[in-house]
């Protein structure tokens, strides 16, 4: 018989470097839905709620905190476990008024919970992964979570639209479904190196390096740790001069070896 699909468990050992879980204590794990992010940089909720944050020891104390709605992911409420927290996700835990970001770090983990003020809830940070043109002569924009927003040409707005280009970000508000800020992939803005062996770390874009035929193009990054050479889709531009967001900075102890 052929196989129906993918499998829906996920072994310990063969689970993503991101995942706060100890390889050798048991055998499986928990596999995300299909999510915005893909599975490889994103956390299930079971995870965040009983490794990241310490508030169950098993999976059945998980269920019982989600199924009371006490939990909220981009202001919305999310009861299963295998729903998956992404990169600039925001988590939300009003009952202990607790407000998290998930962001890259620059550590044996990749991802942490970096604390929000609450008036900060509303507002994340997007990065452009897609423009096009659809019905109606509608711009759509296509966000690294997968989130689509439309743009009308003829109404006017902070920000050129022709100016927005794919691999800029944007702050968007989660609220009012709009979007507050603009910031271009461009020399001289901040950003942050989102994947490779440099993770977490940020600069200033100094030089972009055009290559015809190709997709990707080299970046170099001015960091405190001198220049760094990474590719394009690695970046995420966070401000202009400087980050709009707080990133949580290496601080030369890691955690517990799992």
């Amino acid at each position: 018989m052929g196989k129906k699909g993918s499998p829906r468990h996920r072994k310990r050992l063969s689970a993503p470097i991101a995942y706060p879980i100890p390889r050798k204590h048991g055998t499986f794990t928990i596999k995300p839905y299909p999510t915005r992010s893909s599975m490889e940089s994103s956390i299930p909720l079971g995870i965040v709620i009983r490794e990241m944050l310490g508030y169950a020891k098993t999976l059945s104390e998980v269920k019982k905190i989600l199924s009371r709605q006490m939990i909220k992911v981009d202001g919305k409420v999310q009861t299963n476990y295998k729903s998956s927290l992404g990169p600039m996700d925001i988590l939300e835990i009003p009952k202990t008024d607790e407000y998290f970001r998930l962001t890259p770090y620059r550590g044996k983990r990749r991802f942490k919970l970096h604390p929000i003020p609450k008036e900060d809830t509303h507002l994340k940070i997007q990065r452009i992964q897609k423009k096009q043109m659809v019905k109606k002569s509608l711009i759509q924009l296509t966000f690294h979570d997968g989130r689509n927003f439309l743009l009308n040409p003829e109404e006017e707005y902070q920000f050129p639209i022709s100016e927005i280009a794919v691999k800029d970000s944007v702050m968007f508000n989660l609220e009012d479904k709009t979007i507050e800020d603009h910031y271009p992939f461009t020399e001289g803005n901040t950003a942050l190196i989102m994947g490779g062996h440099n993770v977490g770390i940020i600069g200033k874009i100094r030089e972009i390096e055009s290559q015809s035929g190709r997709k990707t193009r080299t970046v170099t990054l001015e960091t405190e740790k001198g220049e760094i050479k990474t590719t394009d889709h690695h970046l995420f531009v966070i401000g202009r001069e400087e980050p709009v967001i707080e990133i949580p900075q290496e601080t030369g102890t890691e955690e517990d070896e799992l």
